[in-house]
């Protein structure tokens, strides 16, 4: 039992500790203006910063310091130890991550931290400025036995430490309200810094943000005023001004661009998809494409803006900077009726807001289930290319089918691949593999029989010969195919999830297979250069290339998930998580891999780096 010395000593040790809390927090703070500096904040960004720092970062450190206090509270010198080791561990990070950032403009991670340490001079860095890194490390030390000297003399009456508590909670409180509304509406001097904090996952809700839009202390008017310069931003997108040769806007071809969802390579034959090899045979076939993501995001992403997906955090914080991806603004500029049909959520996904920013996009569709829906999308989408066509009208049309995603739904007349069975994720039994991927098979032959319906529709309108037709899809999905029990989507980046078909009728283009690895960031800048004659620097605007040109030498792919991103070099594949790097070969997530070469490294780090300031 607790006396009342005891009770003492322990209140006493913890005003101690959250003393020593309170000092570090200028330390973080510091550390962390690092990340946004040339950042011009505006008096609502300050505000956010402020509260992020003093929420998102101190209040987790009060549960650890908590903790440990209620575990070792006897122990007061091992306590004050390991309270201390946490403390220089957590801002030591925040300092190198600092330092990893202005680096690579990616946050700290082992995959570069290795590399960085291995060869740093080949990274550009000079011995002086990696010894600095090294130094810091010393004086973090030095400071944090100043702090607890400091804390000893210095302590804090019980109202100032619960006041102090209490500021941490609400800041961290405040800070995620306030990231869901700007996150919402689009308020760039908010979002903008979101992409330079590490570790940092804030909340978005957009069923919530509007109800609480009505009484955060913000306004649109308000920071619309207070919006940042392109310049603070870091990014510059694109590099210079998109240029055109001057005949490009005669007879401009139309463009159909379709996507079956979750569509893997190995999905397409002539038995699941006999409508696409059959369109396939007069078309190019890329028999060894990746997309640029695992899951919607970063696959869509990468395909419109042609750019590595690892820029998408920037993209999204700063869209309303960029506005649209080039080609979105070249089609606008040359008249084009846009059709974007997805049974999708793009506006929830910010898709809409970066990649189809004021413009239509039709997400609601008639039908009591998904295939139904599928067929109203379809039925939308021949009326719209059959009312341009009337008009004499250039048109883009867009079309996202959604039947072929995880749950997997078709009519009863598909249902033929057998045996068949309906994939619970929380239940997945390996045994079932096949009747799971039967499942999906049939969704596919379903979207399939809804792509025979577009192909026939521009042919029966005549418009074969003057229209662009690619087909391709999101990401690939997973059936466990190398018995490590993953299933679906956005969990590992091999050639399930990742390698997906891309067909493309060009008219003039001989039909052909090609061969060389490819990227759904080679689509835009292709179509830009050979639909509009665009004659900018391919770099200033893509890290793709021209897919019906010279490839280029053997390249890094990077590819995104929903959480993470990973290099594949050739045939090995480096997932980049916080705290470690998995390994693994492209076909077989089980096999080890060697270490990449430098030259392949300083060109990923090149790519990632290419419109950042």
């Amino acid at each position: 039992m607790f006396n009342s010395n005891s009770l003492k000593q322990f209140a006493e040790l913890y005003r101690y500790l959250i003393m020593v809390l309170a000092l570090h927090a200028p330390v973080i703070w510091g550390i962390l203006l690092l990340n946004i500096r040339g950042v011009k904040l505006t008096g609502h960004s300050a505000v956010y910063f402020n509260s992020v720092a003093l929420g998102y970062y101190m209040l987790p450190l009060l549960l650890v310091v908590t903790l440990l206090f209620i575990l070792l509270f006897p122990f007061g010198r091992a306590l004050m130890w390991l309270v201390g080791i946490v403390m220089v561990i957590f801002t030591y990070i925040l300092l190198l991550d600092s330092f990893v950032y202005e680096v690579c403009k990616l946050h700290i991670d082992l995959f570069w931290l290795e590399f960085l340490f291995k060869d740093y001079r080949g990274f550009g860095l000079t011995a002086p400025a990696f010894l600095s890194v090294l130094a810091a490390l010393v004086v973090l030390i030095l400071v944090e036995l100043g702090i607890f000297t400091l804390a000893r003399r210095k302590r804090a009456p019980l109202p100032v430490i619960l006041l102090l508590i209490a500021l941490f909670v609400v800041s961290f409180g405040f800070s995620q309200v306030a990231h869901i509304v700007a996150y919402e509406n689009n308020y760039a001097s908010i979002t903008s810094l979101t992409p330079r904090f590490p570790f940092y996952v804030p909340f978005t809700s957009h069923s919530n943000a509007a109800k609480l839009s009505k009484w955060m202390p913000m306004g649109e008017s308000d920071l619309t005023s207070e919006m940042p310069d392109p310049e603070p931003t870091n990014l510059t997108f694109p590099l210079s001004e998109m240029r055109f040769t001057g005949d490009s806007v005669k007879n401009p071809p139309n463009i159909l661009l379709i996507l079956l969802e979750s569509w893997r390579f190995d999905a397409m034959s002539k038995e699941v998809t006999p409508n696409i090899m059959a369109f396939a045979d007069s078309s190019i076939v890329f028999r060894q494409h990746l997309s640029s993501g695992n899951s919607t995001i970063g696959g869509i992403f990468g395909l419109f803006y042609g750019i590595e997906p690892t820029y998408w955090a920037a993209v999204k914080a700063n869209n309303i900077l960029i506005d649209n991806p080039p080609l979105i603004d070249v089609l606008g500029d040359r008249g084009y009726a846009l059709g974007i049909f997805a049974d999708s959520s793009f506006k929830r996904h910010k898709i809409k807001d970066t990649v189809f920013r004021g413009i239509e996009v039709v997400e609601e569709f008639e039908g009591r289930n998904i295939p139904q829906k599928d067929a109203d999308l379809a039925s939308r989408l021949r009326q719209f290319m059959c009312d341009q066509s009337e008009a004499n009208n250039p048109f883009f049309a867009f079309a996202f089918f959604k039947s072929s995603h995880n749950g997997y739904n078709y009519p009863k007349e598909h249902d033929i691949f057998q045996p068949s069975r309906n994939m619970n994720l929380a239940f997945v039994d390996s045994k079932n593999r096949e009747s799971y991927k039967n499942d999906y098979l049939n969704s596919v032959h379903y979207s399939d029989a809804l792509v025979g319906e577009l192909l026939a529709e521009v042919k029966s309108l005549g418009e074969m010969d003057n229209t662009v037709i690619l087909i391709t899809t999101d990401h690939g999905d997973s059936f466990n195919d190398n018995d490590a029990n993953y299933w679906g989507h956005g969990s590992n980046f091999t050639r399930f999830q990742v390698q997906v078909p891309l067909i493309i009728h060009y008219p003039g283009q001989a039909p052909r297979e090609i061969h060389e690895r490819t990227s759904h960031i080679d689509i835009s800048p292709t179509l830009l250069q050979e639909t509009f004659g665009c004659i900018t620097d391919i770099h200033d605007y893509s890290n793709g290339y021209n897919l019906f040109g010279d490839l280029g030498e053997p390249r890094p792919f990077i590819v995104t998930s929903y959480v993470n991103h990973a290099f594949i070099f050739d045939d090995d594949v480096f997932a980049i998580y916080p705290t470690f790097t998995k390994k693994y070969k492209f076909h077989d997530v089980n096999l080890d891999v060697s270490a990449p070469q430098p030259a392949m490294l300083k060109q990923a780090m090149e790519r990632i780096n290419r419109f950042y300031d």
